[in-house]
């Protein structure tokens, strides 16, 4: 008999997903499915010793595909949500204020929505550019997980899924600038069978489930794609902010103080900027005067690509044509505990960009650093926040989970 699994969560944040159409968002079941196998995906790396041949077919077979056939694993959304939907071109404001959301979520939702306000296009900061589905709902996915096998590869396959289910929970979300802590999902209950499975309710309960998978999945071969192995990183942060979109506001603030040189070296509205990464900007005005780049910015190590502005002297980003794109290793995720929302930022150092595939600066062909060496930047950002004489915004707590 098919195995019944049953999964609710919570969307702490706003959540970016829809169909066709951007100006309305909805949550979709595919969405989910395509996001629950990245996550299986994740944890199939170390499951699996890293091959590749055995991964593919396990997912083609667990999730269907074209040469793996019909998916083992039947879903149902076992009810709409019932959430506020907003619209472009209104304003995403903090819950329970009149207040847009601020510099810091705006920066994190580069692209969904607008980070200024400007007279020129006649538009507010925090207006949105598609739309969204307001946080503070939970959502219900019923499965079937069936099998051709013995028991007890019926029984791996199980324990796989629910670790996944259990993954994107802690760490992942939906819908774009899922990475950014935008749509985040977290897991509030999950039965396999009827019988119900622990779930972090706590600060103490999200960080020993988390420890928990870290010792689980520890492969020491790097990935050569977003797996969890030894070398991952993760931290947990708090503060007095009651509203998730104000915790996500400081991290991002955090983070433009890091990483940002600003106009006219101000950011955040005329504080001075720490200009970390100067040498990125002489870099780029090198190119810029015509001349031969050795190597790329460093900030490249935050994801693809990295651009300066719409001319090819100011765009950085992979040499290859059919790779447009690096997302980011660094995954920011909102968690709702007792004590209030939780932060959790994961580090996921995998293969960078596939083997004998350079960087392209400015039209200019550069070998990339090495994978310890290229992100560096990101290990120094989490040694930032774990230190309160270093980092600026008034986090409570900010503890390493992992290693």
């Amino acid at each position: 008999m098919p195995t019944r699994i049953d999964a609710t969560y919570r969307v702490t944040t706003p959540l970016f997903c829809g169909g066709a159409s951007r100006e309305n968002a909805e949550l979709r079941l595919p969405s989910f499915k395509g996001v629950l196998r990245y996550w299986w995906r994740a944890l199939a790396w170390s499951e699996y010793d890293g091959n590749l041949r055995v991964i593919r077919q396990e997912e083609d077979a667990l999730f269907g595909s074209a040469a793996g056939g019909q998916s083992r694993v039947s879903m149902r959304l076992e009810s709409p949500p019932v959430a506020e939907s907003r619209s472009p071109p209104s304003v995403l404001q903090v819950p329970k204020t009149n207040h847009p959301v601020g510099d810091g979520a705006r920066y994190l939702g580069y692209g969904v929505m607008e980070a200024f306000s400007s007279r020129k296009k006649g538009t507010f900061a925090g207006q949105l550019m598609r739309g969204c589905l307001d946080g503070g709902f939970d959502f219900t996915v019923q499965m079937r997980l069936s099998t051709d096998r013995g028991r007890n590869e019926q029984g791996k396959r199980l324990t796989l899924l629910e670790s996944a289910l259990t993954c994107m929970g802690i760490f992942g979300g939906l819908g774009a600038k899922s990475r950014k802590g935008y749509g985040s999902v977290a897991i509030r209950q999950l039965s396999v069978g009827n019988t119900p499975r622990p779930i972090p309710r706590s600060m103490t309960e999200l960080r020993d489930s988390i420890v928990a998978l870290g010792r689980q999945y520890v492969s020491r071969n790097r990935p050569e794609y977003t797996a969890l192995w030894a070398n991952v990183r993760c931290l947990l942060l708090t503060s007095k902010k009651s509203e998730p979109l104000e915790l996500l506001n400081l991290l991002g603030r955090e983070l433009i103080r890091f990483r940002s040189r600003g106009r006219n070296c101000k950011i955040l509205g005329g504080v001075k900027s720490e200009l970390i990464f100067e040498k990125d900007h002489d870099l780029m005005k090198d190119v810029a005067n015509k001349r031969q780049p050795r190597t790329h910015p460093e900030r490249v190590a935050f994801g693809l690509p990295h651009n300066y502005g719409a001319k090819k002297y100011q765009q950085v980003g992979p040499d290859r044509w059919d790779l447009d794109r690096r997302a980011s290793p660094l995954f920011i995720h909102i968690h709702e505990c007792n004590e209030g929302p939780v932060a959790v930022l994961s580090f996921f150092p995998s293969l960078f960009l596939p083997k004998g595939i350079g960087i392209a600066v400015g039209g200019h062909v550069v070998p990339r650093s090495p994978e310890d060496e290229l992100y560096k930047p990101i290990g120094n950002f989490l040694n930032r926040l774990l230190n309160k004489d270093e980092r600026k915004e008034r986090f409570t707590d900010v503890k390493e989970v992992l290693p």
